[in-house]
């Protein structure tokens, strides 16, 4: 796709973002009215609540989409129930007078449910489930960490049936990554916003985030940081770590100016964390608003000019980038504002898990053969005995078909070992041979 198609298709997701706070005069759709704090209002049909969040279905022209609203966001509801009685959510200005509070408290804060408005999925604890994107540290290196590799947007897809069969209400993705493979980002971002946001409150939870490690996640828009958690450096890297110039910069930078608009982040953050652009912003004492510049004339200086972005714990929180900084899951939880809680598909994560410890395995298992080759092939070419050299050559030869097989199940995880680099190899010996 050429820039300029990727140029319009950005301004179309954020014209789509835009329209999404619209009201909607048609009478055949639902009228729920949800007013956020900062001003934005979202009017459709609320379709499941649970402790801490609410989805509600929101119409673009003909089309619906389901909208993921955290409590702490919330500053009114308004039900299309509440209305036919005569009646607004209690949070509202225009309450009724004399009524009794306790009568009227709103369901998305306090978790009740009256007659006419929408129940969560089931009662009781909220359904978590935690998904590692990467083997987190105390797993000490046993498994590497590679998006593309042993992090791959297919192994969480396959893993949503086992989420919805848990009846799972949040998931958490936690991210312990140095980066990988530019091609797998735009995967993890139709996964995540096609997949994953439409079903589940999905939250990032960050140990590290580097690189395509913290692109492929960028869509989710509700983050939380371990303590020492670190996100940024997304500069893109080519063959032997070259940085990405020209068109294929400028195609990254506007595939994450799309991840931006899907993640609801302004997207001069980002482009401060790809390219040497300084970054500043404002905070709002009142409202907390933060108002970003790609600049430095801002109160608050986030990154230096000629430096890349790499955000900490701490100035992810401060400038409003992450929720809050949670050691543990239970700190994380009650972060997320929920108060009983139950951890939940285990298979999902076994799974997800265990596609990253195979792929180890294939990747150590393809460098083992790989050196093998390496070593009978520079055998061979040092031996001047035909029959010794013959013998080598033979060697290298069911190694170079060792690596073919293992490729095929696996051809991720040595993209550079393609079938023209088997037959340059193949050539070699044939060339070798007396």
């Amino acid at each position: 796709m050429n820039v300029f198609n990727r140029l319009s298709k950005a301004l179309l997701v954020c014209l789509l973002a835009a329209a999404v706070v619209c009201a909607f005069p048609s009478a055949s759709f639902a009228a729920d009215k949800v007013t956020l704090k900062d001003g934005t209002v979202l009017e459709g049909k609320i379709t499941r609540e649970g402790e801490g969040f609410l989805f509600i279905k929101v119409k673009i022209g003909a089309i619906e989409q389901e909208r993921l609203v955290a409590t702490s966001d919330i500053k009114t509801i308004e039900r299309d129930a509440d209305k036919d009685a005569g009646k607004k959510d209690p949070k509202s200005a225009d309450d009724a007078k004399g009524k009794d509070a306790k009568d009227k408290k709103d369901p998305a804060v306090a978790g009740d449910a009256k007659a006419g408005e929408s129940k969560p999925a089931h009662s009781g604890a909220t359904r978590v489930a935690i998904l590692n994107f990467g083997p987190p540290s105390s797993w000490q290196d046993k498994v590497l960490d590679t998006v593309g590799k042993q992090i791959l947007a297919k192994s969480f897809a396959e893993a949503i049936p086992m989420l919805e069969k848990a009846k799972v209400d949040v998931v958490v993705i936690r991210i312990n990554s140095g980066g990988g493979a530019l091609a797998e980002i735009p995967r993890f971002h139709r996964v995540f916003e096609n997949m994953y946001k439409p079903r589940f409150r999905t939250v990032a939870w960050v140990e590290s985030a580097i690189s395509a490690a913290a692109m492929s996640p960028y869509v989710i828009e509700e983050f939380y940081f371990l303590p020492e958690g670190n996100l940024g450096a997304c500069t893109g890297w080519s063959g032997d770590l070259h940085s990405v110039t020209g068109v294929g910069e400028e195609q990254l930078l506007i595939e994450m100016e799309e991840g931006s608009a899907m993640g609801k982040r302004d997207s001069k953050i980002m482009r401060s964390m790809q390219i040497q652009e300084p970054l500043s912003c404002n905070i709002d004492e009142v409202t907390g608003e933060v108002t970003w510049f790609q600049d430095t004339s801002g109160h608050y200086l986030v990154n230096q000019p000629h430096t890349i972005l790499t955000l900490n714990a701490q100035d992810a929180v401060k400038y409003k980038f992450a929720r809050a900084i949670a050691a543990t899951k239970e700190e994380l939880a009650k972060a997320m504002g929920l108060s009983e809680v139950e951890w939940v598909a285990q298979d999902a994560t076994d799974y997800i898990d265990q596609a990253m410890r195979d792929a180890t395995k294939a990747e150590k298992n393809i460098q083992i053969v790989a050196e093998k080759y390496d070593t009978a092939f520079n055998l061979a070419s040092q031996l001047q005995d035909c029959k010794q050299r013959g013998t080598q050559i033979a060697i290298a030869r069911r190694y170079l078909s060792e690596l073919r097989r293992l490729l095929q199940a696996s051809p991720n995880l040595a993209p550079g070992l393609n079938k023209q680099w088997f037959e340059e190899r193949e050539e070699e010996l044939r060339k070798l041979a007396c």
